[in-house]
């Protein structure tokens, strides 16, 4: 029997082309997919595109193993340098913005963009795809406005997490499913708000007991121990996802450095075990190991990893922001 969730794909693909990002009759979209994009979706954003007037263009880059994930081809960085609006729908390059041509191209505001890289059907139009952003995009504001400026970051959990870090003193970055004017950034599903930790700062016992960019959901929690902002050891835990995780170390230049720490702020996010989905869900805590050059960082690692927290206790110079999973700097109790 032919599958009709295409209409889901078109339905969501207005939504998220004309409103969310605003595009306009003459603009240029550009949808970068790779041999495993599911194309309903693809489909369904040209055909957005064309609804709004615009025009639109599908370039197929190759699959990239997990350890190359943020190099795009030349000539693809060349198109990113004219359009005016930039799809990631890639199924294993990582998130479009870690590719560093690009989020200079997001600095200089040339263009707007949207991650749906790493992202399958149902995180496209069913859980945090149908959240209402208007509110999501408010409570970020809210979060960043409370963020800004703080300088020393604590991370507990019940599963063990002890974490300090000296954050960066840039803007806390808001990813909450809205990017109408050049310079925006935003994923599909969306509902964040993050930043980048000093160069160096990091220490303490990181376990994630969520699931892991590339590695999935541990079995057992997985125990990292960092100092001087790296991954010193891996210490134990699922057996399967500790040896990636050694692997990765070894070769991946730069994959040991903490790159990251992120609030999800979606209420209508799935527990699926994805971690696209469950790193936006309301409540939820996420750090990311390799490339932090989004985040004011010079590393320029080919891998961006987030990892997943549940139920965090997060403290920002001393005042709890977030409290067992619940963001009581926007009121939750």
């Amino acid at each position: 029997m032919e599958d009709n969730r295409i209409i889901e794909c078109i339905e969501r693909a207005d939504y998220l082309l004309s409103n969310l990002m605003a595009v306009k009759p003459g603009e240029e979209v550009l949808i970068v997919i790779d041999p495993q994009t599911d194309m309903r979706m693809a489909n369904a954003c040209a055909a957005a595109a064309l609804k709004c007037g615009a025009e639109y263009g599908i370039y197929m880059m190759p699959i990239r193993g997990k350890d190359k994930a943020t190099i795009f081809p030349k000539s693809l960085e060349l198109g990113m340098d004219a359009c005016d609006v930039f799809i990631g729908m890639t199924t294993s390059s990582g998130a479009a913005i870690y590719n560093n041509h690009l989020k200079e191209l997001v600095n200089k505001k040339s263009l707007r963009e949207v991650s749906i890289c790493l992202r399958h059907i149902d995180n496209f139009t069913r859980g945090g795809a149908l959240a209402d952003y208007e509110a999501v995009y408010a409570d970020g504001e809210k979060l960043q406005a409370v963020w800004r400026g703080k300088k020393n970051a604590h991370i507990t959990t019940p599963a063990g997490t002890d974490l300090y870090m000296e954050m960066n003193q840039m803007e806390p970055i808001i990813e909450c499913g809205i990017a109408r004017n050049p310079g925006d950034a935003m994923a599909w599903s969306d509902g964040e708000v993050s930043l980048g930790p000093v160069i160096g700062s990091t220490h303490g016992k990181l376990v994630i007991d969520g699931p892991i960019c590339y590695y999935g959901k541990p079995s057992v929690p997985v125990e990292l121990r960092i100092e001087g902002g790296r991954i010193v050891e891996v210490v134990g835990g699922d057996s399967n996802v500790c040896r990636e995780i050694r692997r990765q170390l070894a070769e991946v230049k730069d994959s040991d450095n903490i790159a990251e720490i992120g609030i999800g702020l979606n209420p209508a996010c799935l527990f699926n075990g994805d971690f696209e989905e469950e790193k936006k869900a309301r409540g939820t805590c996420h750090i990311a190991m390799g490339n932090g050059f989004y985040y004011g960082q010079p590393a320029r690692s080919t891998v961006h990893i987030d990892m997943v927290q549940y139920n965090p206790t997060i403290e920002f110079d001393g005042e709890i922001i977030v409290k067992d999973g619940k963001l009581t700097c926007l009121g939750e109790v």
